[in-house]
C-alpha cells in the first residue's frame, strides 16, 4: 500500500467541520453526564495518540 493511500487526506478546515458535525451528531441524544464521560474518553483518545506521536518521532531521530 502506497504512502498516500494510508493517509486521510483532509485539511484543516475539513477535519474541524467533521470534529464539530460528529460532536453535534452525539451531543442530540446524550445527557449531560454522558456528555462529560464522552469529553473524558476522547481526551484520553487524544492524550494516548500525542504520547504514540511523540514516542515514535523520538525513536525514528534516534536511529
Amino acid at each position: 500500500m502506497a504512502n498516500e493511500e494510508k493517509c486521510l487526506n483532509l485539511t484543516g478546515e475539513e477535519m474541524v467541520a467533521l470534529a464539530t458535525s460528529f460532536s453535534l451528531c452525539i451531543a442530540k441524544k446524550m445527557t449531560p453526564k454522558e456528555l462529560c464521560l464522552m469529553r473524558t474518553f476522547f481526551q484520553a483518545v487524544a492524550s494516548n495518540l500525542s504520547t504514540i506521536e511523540f514516542t515514535d518521532t523520538v525513536c525514528k531521530n534516534r536511529n
